[in-house]
């Protein structure tokens, strides 16, 4: 279970989380909307504790990640993936050597043949060739990258993943597929929490969360929020509709 207490983070001036408190249970997809101008996506960050609040803690199992003992911190961090929006691979390795990262440090046990069969088992069914494998991030297409690092989230098959637009730069095909096997994780009981470009993963969300200037305004499914009695939720919730027509 992640609990969110009292979050306020600021920067540069502006209050990008204002007094956000939830409890994300268990097995839940949830999506994250907010103006196209807001920067909502540093939640994801606080969150898996790449960035630190202003004010107010996340608990994840019970265990804060920026204050927990070295212990509990491993176990949780065992149990997550993060997916940022663009970037995140390391320059200067190769790509398996990008994939093998969170295998090599979560299951120093696993065997290297068993590392890279999982490896080309993901590969091959995201329709991604085994050449890629020796390539630096640099030189990828932008889908692919994305396609890469969607698939180092997946292979420790974590509890909960934190995705940052997850859809992003993927031309169809490969976003049907993502679609699918985040559809397959929340059938699996994958707690897993996204901010998103598009309506279409907010749609099969168990619920969503809509913000303004910071601040938790509404939550509900996504066919309730299409009848929201709020104008700054239907404001937003219009621009993700254009979004989605504009991506098909």
């Amino acid at each position: 279970m992640i609990t969110v207490s009292n979050l306020s983070y600021s920067l540069d001036n502006e209050v990008l989380l204002d007094d956000f408190s939830y409890i994300f249970p268990d097995g839940s997809l949830t999506g994250i909307l907010a103006t196209v101008e807001e920067r909502i996506s540093f939640l994801l960050q606080i969150i898996c504790g790449i960035t630190e609040p202003s004010t107010g803690k996340v608990l994840i199992d019970g265990t804060d990640l920026l204050n927990g003992t070295p212990e509990k911190i491993r176990d949780v961090r065992r149990s997550l993936s993060f997916v940022f929006n663009r970037g995140g691979l390391i320059s200067n390795l190769s790509i398996l050597e990008n994939l093998l990262l969170p295998l090599d440090y979560h299951f120093p046990e696993m065997g290297r043949e068993a590392k890279l069969d999982l490896i080309t088992r993901f590969l091959n069914q995201f329709s991604l060739q085994t050449s890629v494998l020796n390539e630096r991030p640099a030189k990828l297409h932008p889908q692919i990258a994305k396609m890469l690092l969607l698939i180092r989230a997946f292979l420790p098959e974590p509890r909960i993943i934190l995705y940052d637009n997850p859809l992003g730069d993927l031309e169809y095909s490969f976003r049907k597929k993502i679609f699918s096997y985040i559809s397959t994780l929340q059938s699996k009981n994958v707690t897993q929490i996204f901010v998103s470009t598009s309506d279409i993963l907010l749609e099969i969300a168990d619920i969503d969360l809509v913000f303004k200037s910071g601040k938790l305004i509404e939550s509900g499914q996504w066919n309730e929020l299409l009848f929201s009695q709020s104008p700054v939720t239907q404001r937003i919730i219009k621009e993700y509709l254009e979004v989605g027509i504009n991506e098909t």
